[in-house]
């Protein structure tokens, strides 16, 4: 006969078995004990729980989940089971899973069910309602400096940069001093961050492997040291100390080859005109995974140079070939990087470029499509300086102007191919001695003739080609360019307000600027601007020829008219930046426009500004690019570049 107290005796005996074990972490004996326990007792709630904690220790994740399901079955209330299913769930990437079965259980005291609902949060990408979970976690557990340390990272990812800085204070982990370090080189407090570095170091000091460490734990302190390296190096450049960069950045990839790490390194090299080294290492970035887009076929080409060993081997073979020369990165680097296309030297040349500079380059260069075959050798457009060797200031600058007659080109083309070629060689022979005032006057003349003859349909059809400024000119046609791509990296840090805009130029008419503004960004106003800015400048809006649009900005003491041109490519863009006395652009694709069209432009640029202008550090300067470079001296202040800029379009007819 079944004596239930027996019964009831020997299962606590067991369920104290099992508690022992798995407190000693004897996870398979745990396994072992709750099977029998849970063959008499299959409701116990106990052994489906430590046994589905035994498997997730041993590895068995899936299995640890369908027994912690078991569990949560048999008691739906526990708010122990229902954290450490979810924290499973999260696991195996489920966490859209795991946050539908902590939910009905808020509001709670527990603070372990909103760490963990912050963590599924954080998963899926909804950092808010993450730091929402984090902050209940704070007011239940105010020490909780795991919950304050995941909080920081969550305000540095939101920049929310104040908030993070003040909570990775209250962590006293490595890893949270680390991150208030990048913190404050993130907001460009270099000297907080420096200090904050160099008290760090001495936990990242060379070792051999220990004894009994296994050769993964090693690896990752190695790894831990040269990304405390590269970060230290980011913020010494940052700070303008360039040599010590330099040396933290060697330190980074000595101790962990990361083409990374050598790339920052090049652009430290590049921006302080170190260029034969500087291209050398920048060659790395061919190293690093490509985007898949229409030109990746190129990259892993057998007939891409980066096959070959030097640049010498280089140019030796390719001097007989058929090169392609192909973009690689955005269009600014395309414009900037064509400087070097005339320079290569190979039997024939072929390029491919984006869509939208196709129509631009078609105008210079033979232009094929990604489905193009029938080349030698291909080489991408920042690979060209390594190939050619560049070395000196003077070479990277030498042939920056490379578009500047494209449109005379045409309009050479055009005229020669009718009877007017001896009056042509008239005016060219006088474009040739350099007589600027006597070119303008014959240039008129061939001009007056060709309308008045059976060329004149020619000359209304080709752009007029533009021959520079005269100083009795006063009204200036500025060019404007103000919102970097929204989809590149720090758009937000490079682009200027319109609004902020309109009201210095409003200062400069004030001051006697007498100018037009054309604006050449391709998108509509609406969709980068501030709306209440586009809504005041936009008092009316009328059609112009070739469907312009003029925004009227009509005030009581002053008015500015802002041109905007229906522009679908880079040849559109170039026609209008053309027929500018000066472009003012922030960094972008169209300030390298100007550049090699040879318009001057004032390029307006951030603090940390790209290495394609210059070393870190200097306010007013002429870019390695070309063009004069205006920067910020305070991390997201535009004043002093304003400042600058009003005294240099003010003196600019007068240079």
């Amino acid at each position: 006969m079944h004596n239930p107290a027996q019964s009831s005796s020997s299962e606590t005996e067991a369920l104290d078995s099992l508690y022992r074990a798995y407190e000693a972490c004897d996870f398979r004996l745990c396994l072992s004990l709750a099977s029998q326990i849970l063959t008499h007792s299959p409701n116990n709630v106990e052994a489906w729980f430590i046994c589905a904690m035994s498997l997730y220790y041993l590895g068995d994740i899936t299995r640890a989940i369908d027994y912690l399901l078991g569990a949560h079955q048999i008691a739906p209330k526990r708010e122990d089971i229902i954290i450490n299913l979810a924290e499973l769930l999260r696991l195996q990437n489920r966490a859209q899973e795991a946050i539908r079965l902590l939910q009905p259980f808020l509001p709670t005291k527990n603070p372990n069910l909103y760490f963990n609902l912050a963590r599924a949060l954080s998963q899926v990408g909804d950092r808010t309602n993450a730091i929402k979970a984090y902050q209940e976690v704070l007011k239940i557990t105010p020490d909780d400096t795991d919950a304050a340390y995941n909080l920081a990272n969550l305000y540095a990812e939101e920049g929310a940069y104040t908030q993070a800085i003040a909570l990775y204070k209250t962590c006293p982990t490595l890893k949270a001093r680390f991150n208030l370090a990048q913190t404050y080189t993130l907001i460009d407090d270099t000297t907080s961050a420096l200090a904050l570095y160099k008290a760090l170091e001495s936990n990242f000091v060379p070792r051999p492997k220990a004894q009994t460490e296994s050769e993964t734990a090693y690896q990752e302190y190695q790894q831990s040291r040269a990304e405390f390296y590269f970060n230290y190096a980011n913020a010494m450049r940052y700070a303008g100390r360039s040599r010590e960069a330099e040396r933290f950045y060697q330190m980074a990839y000595t101790i962990m080859p990361s083409p990374l790490y050598v790339l920052n390194y090049a652009h430290l090299l590049l921006s302080v005109g170190v260029f034969e080294r500087g291209f050398s290492y920048y060659q790395e970035r061919l190293r690093l995974p490509k985007q898949e887009m229409d030109n990746t076929r190129f990259f892993t080409s057998p007939k891409h140079i980066a096959t070959l060993q030097n640049p010498e081997q280089i140019r030796e073979r390719i001097k007989n070939a058929r090169v392609l020369i192909f973009y690689e990165q955005g269009f600014g680097d395309s414009l900037m990087f064509g400087r070097f296309i005339d320079m290569l030297v190979c039997a024939k040349k072929f390029v491919y470029v984006q869509g939208a500079l196709q129509s631009l380059f078609a105008l210079h260069y033979e232009i094929v499509g990604n489905d193009f075959e029938d080349f030698d050798y291909c080489i991408s457009f920042p690979s060209l300086p390594y190939v050619l060797q560049i070395t000196l200031v003077e070479d990277f600058m030498h042939n920056a102007m490379y578009l500047r007659n494209i449109f005379w080109n045409i309009w050479h083309l055009n005229f020669r191919s009718n009877l007017a070629a001896k009056l042509f060689d008239e005016v060219e022979k006088s474009f040739e001695n350099d007589v600027e005032s006597s070119i303008r006057h014959t240039l008129q003349d061939a001009q007056n003739i060709a309308h008045s003859s059976s060329l004149g349909a020619i000359m209304d059809s080709v752009s007029g080609v533009k021959l520079g400024i005269s100083n009795a000119q006063k009204q200036l046609k500025i060019g404007l360019f103000f919102h970097s791509n929204p989809h590149f990296a720090y758009a937000n840090y490079k682009s200027i307000k319109l609004s902020i805009l309109i009201d210095f130029f409003k200062r400069c008419a004030g001051l006697g600027l007498d100018f037009t503004l054309h604006c050449v960004q391709p998108e509509p106003l609406e969709s980068i601007a501030d709306k209440q800015c586009v809504q005041e400048c936009a008092s009316s809006i009328q059609a112009l020829e070739e469907n312009a649009i003029e925004l009227c900005r009509e005030s009581k003491d002053s008015s500015l008219n802002l041109y905007t041109y229906p522009l679908h490519n880079f040849l559109d863009a170039a026609r209008v930046v053309r027929q500018m006395d000066i472009v003012v652009s922030v960094d972008s694709a169209v300030a390298h426009l100007a550049i090699a069209l040879g318009v001057p432009c004032a390029t307006l640029v951030y603090k940390r500004y790209d290495w394609r202008w210059g070393e870190l550090g200097r306010t007013r300067f002429q870019g390695f690019c070309g063009g004069e470079v205006f920067a910020q001296s305070v991390y997201g202040d535009w004043r002093n570049v304003l400042q600058e800029l009003e005294v240099y379009l003010l003196n600019f007819t007068q240079a």
